[in-house]
């Protein structure tokens, strides 16, 4: 056997002669690995004092220490919100005029009934007129006074609208009586006097009428109003006469009945 097998095989010898030992009780106990290294280093060095060239080489793995992975955060997309959008529309919900304009001032278009729907264009805020597209009309739009339409829909999103200038618009026509129907009853003190009174309207453009009983109003009326009944006390040889206006913003005109009374 060689020189330097021999040396290898006393090596082996001694680690597990010295493993398989109990130290001494007052010693304090080393680990194996501990153990191992104590010897290789003494056996060495008892090789360099002997001259021997023995290439020993020890590998000590440790044991990893667990790691926490890294956890990057995800930056998500931002979520992005479409509105809800429906068309904006309104309901008559009470006969009414749609005009060039928002106000009386301007010509009427159309009468549109109860119940119609139309899509909203714009809004005047100021007087609460409605802008919306009409087939009615020659320019495709009118106006709508609030008062008498429902909005629904989304109507917010609609722009205000400046309105078109006001045309000078002509007096109206003076209406016409037809006649003055009175009925005189004694009622104990006086009488009691109903007339009946109706006229012809002889214009298009009048805002309404005002009748006048001796000079004094006595109630305004809507526009395209063609009669009134009037009752009232009158004594006996009083007269009576009316006066009927016809008024738009531009001015009036009217006619009046001739003087009558109870006997």
């Amino acid at each position: 056997m060689k020189p330097k097998s021999k040396f290898l095989v006393v090596v082996l010898v001694l680690i597990f002669g010295i493993l398989a030992c109990n130290l001494p009780s007052g010693t304090p106990t080393l680990s194996v690995d501990d153990q191992a290294a104590t010897i290789i280093a003494q056996t060495l060095q008892a090789g360099n004092e002997n001259g021997a060239d023995v290439p020993i080489t020890a590998t000590f793995s440790t044991t990893p220490n667990p790691t926490t992975p890294t956890v990057t955060p995800t930056i998500g997309a931002t979520a992005t919100i479409t509105p809800t959008y429906s068309t904006p529309m309104l309901t008559v919900i009470q006969q009414t005029n749609c005009r060039t304009g928002p106000g009386q001032d301007y010509e009427i278009v159309f009468t549109y009934l109860a119940n119609k729907k139309l899509e909203i264009l714009g809004r005047y805020e100021t007087d609460n007129y409605w802008l919306v597209k009409s087939s009615e009309s020659l320019t495709g739009q009118c106006w709508l006074w609030g008062k008498y339409v429902q909005v629904s829909g989304s109507y917010w999103v609609v722009s205000s609208v400046t309105p078109p200038p006001t045309s000078t618009k002509a007096p109206p026509s003076a209406p016409s009586f037809q006649s003055w129907d009175y009925l005189c009853e004694f009622n104990g003190t006086n009488n009691d006097l109903t007339v009946t009174l109706t006229w012809s309207d002889k214009s298009n453009n009048e805002n309404g009428f005002r009748l006048f009983r001796n000079g004094e109003l006595i109630v305004d009326l809507p526009a395209n109003s063609t009669s009134f009944v009037d009752k009232f006390d009158v004594n006996s040889g009083e007269l009576v006469s009316y006066r009927l206006d016809a008024y738009n913003s531009t001015g009036s005109v009217s006619d009046t009945t001739e003087p009558f009374g109870c006997p």
